[in-house]
């Protein structure tokens, strides 16, 4: 069984730094090209010494472990960051995305400083004592590194709400694939922190066996869901051939029925609205409502809807002040607490509950 396990686990880091090199071939958005190989390299490094390791429980690599460890500081941030990206057209990488990457730049710093520093250390005393002393703090660090990891796929399960979405049967598939990736994620972290506080190395191996299948799971969802990863040329194209698309449109007739059925019929409160319903109940093409929001109103189908719904919940809380606020998101079409107080905020500045509260406040004022 340990040498199934222990084949399973180096095919998984093979085909995760397989996976990483071809992210490097394609033509497409370079912040995602980035951190998916960041992300792939990460696991496979991860997956390649776990197998060393647990073939020849000797072996002892100073390099390797430091590797090892810089590995588990870029996994989390990076996969946190790349669900932002995907989860959120609008998303542009920043300096507060930069500042994830701060504990790996203190390791990276760490690692130097320990090196050097041990390479200078003279005498037997304190060499014993520079190498006690750098043993227990990458003890520290690398049980640091995993809480890391779980502390950042709890934050992409909070931020989805994933129980909701695998609850929701009409959810967008897209959102269940997510949601599903960040359980499985959240799995596989739970059973190395619990190998590691526990001692029982056999949870390590079935966390890093249930990644290997998570790696094919990847690969044969990007190959039906390309869409994941929109090509930045691709949108460049499309937008070179917007006007071409919207030629022979009565522009102001659609406006009109766009109005009529936002504004009278409400149409945004129905949570399974999709482009190619809403073009549908326009009678024109979903590539040429999708261009008519992108080149006359600045914004993509998730941003006009969203907008709508947003506006919709203020006049509730405006109409009925002790409505609850999750009766009001799932009212105006939103299909979970989390993505509505993530459009509020975004559309407002204020989340759902202190933009009540400052309207009573300026209310009794």
């Amino acid at each position: 069984m340990t040498e199934i396990l222990n084949g399973i686990i180096l095919f998984g880091g093979g085909l995760a730094l397989l996976l990483a090199f071809v992210q490097l071939l394609h033509e497409r958005s370079r912040i995602k090209n980035i951190l998916l190989f960041v992300i792939f390299m990460s696991l496979g490094v991860i997956h390649i010494y776990e197998y060393i390791v647990s073939v020849s429980p000797a072996y002892h690599d100073s390099t390797a472990m430091n590797i090892f460890l810089l590995a588990k500081y870029m996994l989390g941030p990076s996969l946190y960051i790349f669900y932002l990206s995907v989860s959120n057209r609008d998303y542009e990488f920043s300096s507060a995305g930069i500042a994830h990457f701060i504990p790996a730049a203190v390791v990276t710093l760490l690692i130097i400083f320990m090196t050097v520093s041990e390479g200078h250390i003279s005498g037997a005393v304190f060499s014993v004592r520079g190498y006690i002393l750098r043993n227990t703090v990458f003890a520290y660090l690398h049980s640091l590194g995993f809480a890391l990891i779980f502390i950042y796929t709890a934050g992409m399960l909070m931020k989805m709400d994933a129980v909701s979405v695998l609850r929701n049967g009409r959810s967008d598939r897209l959102a269940v694939i997510g949601a599903t990736v960040t359980l499985l994620l959240t799995l596989v972290v739970t059973l190395i922190v619990a190998a590691l506080v526990s001692g029982i190395m056999v949870f390590s191996r079935i966390a890093l066996t249930l990644m290997t299948f998570f790696f094919i799971y990847w690969f044969v969802i990007v190959q039906i869901h390309p869409e994941l990863f929109s090509s930045s040329i691709k949108k460049k194209k499309s937008a070179g051939r917007g006007d071409e698309l919207l030629d022979g449109l009565d522009i102001r007739r659609l406006e009109e029925k766009l109005h009529q059925l936002m504004n009278e019929e409400k149409a945004f409160c129905d949570e399974d609205l999709s482009i190619k319903r809403m073009a549908h109940m326009l009678s024109i093409q979903p590539q040429q409502f999708s261009q008519y929001l992108n080149h006359r109103l600045g914004m993509n189908f998730n941003a006009y809807i969203n907008r709508h719904r947003v506006d919709e919940a203020i006049k509730m809380m405006i109409e009925d002040k002790k409505r609850s606020l999750l009766s009001i998101a799932f009212a105006v079409g939103f299909n979970s607490k989390s993505v509505f107080y993530d459009a509020f905020t975004k559309q407002t500045g204020l989340s759902p509950a202190k933009y009540r509260k400052q309207f009573f406040s300026s209310e009794k004022s």
